[in-house]
């Protein structure tokens, strides 16, 4: 992925999408919280997927589910808005959008440039 586009993430509301595959793999996403962003997330990883926990940035939970089906959603009125993308794309009505996913790797070092920069800035200042 792009630097410059994952820059863009930073400044972002983030979500962490944790995946585990059949096999008990677990993987690690960060893209934007937003309905219509966690509706594409679910379709564009439901692919051997067993199932998928979303947290916000303080690992407060989203939602989860089974595959491509929500599970539990604590907030029933966020729920109700992912579902007005997820169910059209359910059925084969609408594509998941592309949207600007990081994995683990690339957030982590994402991260740790942000921090080398500042710390570079902050030694020049003294």
């Amino acid at each position: 992925m792009e630097k410059e586009a994952l820059n863009d993430l930073l400044g972002k509301n983030l979500i962490i999408g944790y995946v585990q595959g059949y096999d008990g793999k677990q993987q690690s996403y960060y893209f934007e919280k937003s309905p219509s962003n966690i509706a594409s997330f679910i379709m564009l990883h439901k692919e051997n997927t067993d199932k998928m926990i979303l947290t916000d940035m303080a690992d407060r939970l989203v939602l989860n589910t089974f595959g491509e089906f929500i599970n539990r959603c604590p907030d029933q009125e966020y729920l109700q808005e992912i579902l007005k993308d997820l169910i059209p794309m359910q059925l084969g009505e609408k594509e998941p959008a592309d949207i600007l996913i990081a994995d683990e790797v690339e957030f982590q070092a994402l991260l740790y440039e942000e921090d080398r920069q500042v710390t570079e800035a902050e030694i020049r200042m003294l």
